[in-house]
């Protein structure tokens, strides 16, 4: 092969590479920007469950009354489903704070001591929201700790291809010093 051959190849490759970093460039920009929006959501799950806490701590401890219109059966029936306490829960935890708080909960009434029932509502209210506070931040943290490992990964085949650029680059001007001495001398 002719060095004007392989001059013109390492171009094509050193064409290919720019472009490549261009386009990881491109992405590495995008996903700086969904990292930054993220973190944002991020925050406002975590804000959003420990406001939670103290709302609900108010409302486990009085039985709420039967909602007397469309829109305050609505705001009920979600608040059932994505607020009350226990609701973010799955798995273990949430059985076992469920069939603690009903153990407690019929041995109080059994005693005549239906007193207590709010202070038991609120205390295991407030350990499931904790427990779903907690979870939140934990999920958080593993998308943020997946998010950097993906900008850090990025940035690596960003550095590698780059090296690999100026590799080429050294190649090719290598490569034309020589065809342009051989065309002085021929």
């Amino acid at each position: 092969m002719n060095f004007a051959q392989q001059f013109e190849i390492l171009g094509r490759k050193q064409l290919v590479i720019q472009e490549g970093i261009d386009l990881l460039r491109q992405v590495q920009a995008e996903l700086r920007r969904s990292k930054v929006s993220a973190e944002g959501w991020s925050m406002a799950a975590i804000l959003a469950n420990a406001a939670l806490i103290p709302l609900n701590c108010v409302v486990n401890a009085f039985e709420l009354k039967a909602a007397n219109t469309a829109y305050q059966a609505l705001v009920r029936q979600l608040y059932g489903q994505f607020g009350k306490s226990g609701s973010r829960l799955d798995g273990h935890a949430k059985t076992a704070l469920s069939a603690l708080k009903q153990a407690i909960i019929e041995e109080l009434k059994r005693k005549a001591m239906t007193d207590f029932i709010p202070g038991v509502n609120i205390l295991v209210g407030l350990a499931e929201d904790s427990m779903a506070l907690w979870r939140a931040v934990q999920l958080v943290t593993s998308g943020n700790r997946e998010m950097q490992a993906l900008v850090q990964s990025l940035d690596k085949k960003i550095d590698a291809a780059t090296r690999e650029l100026i590799q080429l680059g050294i190649k090719r001007a290598e490569i034309h010093r020589r065809m342009h001495a051989i065309s002085r001398t021929a």
